[in-house]
């Protein structure tokens, strides 16, 4: 019997993969959801990736170089994360964002009151307007008693009749009017939603936007640092370019 030796790894063949593999999830991004690939999974990913380099390779054939980054990277990637700074920010920015979203609320609510003020006296002046036409569509009967001059005059004087006409036409005008305010004041509530320079409430729009524009990216800093995007990325390459110079023949 010959005794044949294990087939010798492919050095050469074995870095290159591995550094590829250190590039792509030293690019690798994270969803902004909780539950899903974080950094612990990536770190672990790269520990694998990393044990299984230097098993075939050998520990002897390791440069001092190597060991001695991996370990110092390792622990800062392990490391805990100060965001205190950025959550204060945010906080802050959060609480401007409330009170103009409040002003906002509180815009519809006094709009809406003012539409159901008027609507209420629509309802009771249209009331009293069909009160005043009926009474002058039918004006009491003449009394048949008393003397000739109480029942020439029972029909109401001529000045009753112009009070109830007077009160007609100021009763319509009123009404006109008010059917025009409501009209308005619903043009207000619905542009008071309106993100244009035409809205009323333009400048309260434009302020919320611009703290809800610096609030998303105050949140992307804090992704970003949580995740330790850009020190993973620096931490594949380092690894990845001592690698290429291990001499494992």
């Amino acid at each position: 019997m010959k005794y044949s030796e294990p087939p010798q790894p492919d050095y050469d063949q074995l870095k290159a993969r591995t550094i590829i593999a250190l590039d792509k999830l030293g690019h690798q991004k994270f969803a902004a959801e909780s539950g899903g690939y974080s950094l612990e999974n990536w770190v672990k990913g790269v520990s694998l990736l990393l044990d299984e380099f230097e098993e075939r390779v050998g520990e002897a054939k390791l440069p001092r170089e190597y060991v001695e980054m991996r370990r110092l990277l390792t622990g800062y990637l392990h490391r805990p994360v100060d965001t205190s700074s950025i959550d204060a920010s945010i906080s802050e920015l959060r609480g401007k964002e409330a009170e103009v979203v409040r002003k906002l609320g509180d815009e519809r609510d006094r709009t809406r009151a003012k539409i159901d003020e008027l609507q209420k006296e629509v309802m009771n002046l249209t009331a009293e307007l069909e009160e005043v036409k009926a009474r002058s569509a039918n004006p009491p009967a003449p009394e048949r008693s008393g003397s000739f001059f109480r029942r020439l005059f029972a029909s109401g004087p001529p000045s009753a009749n112009k009070e109830q006409s007077d009160r007609r036409d100021e009763l319509e005008k009123r009404l006109q009017s008010l059917q025009g305010g409501i009209s308005e004041q619903q043009k207000v509530l619905k542009s008071i939603d309106q993100r244009s320079p035409d809205s009323p409430m333009a400048e309260d729009w434009e302020k919320l936007e611009t703290l809800q524009a610096r609030i998303r990216e105050l949140e992307g800093e804090k992704l970003e640092k949580v995740q330790l995007v850009k020190e993973r990325e620096e931490f594949t390459a380092s690894i990845a370019n001592v690698i290429s110079r291990v001499n494992a023949s």
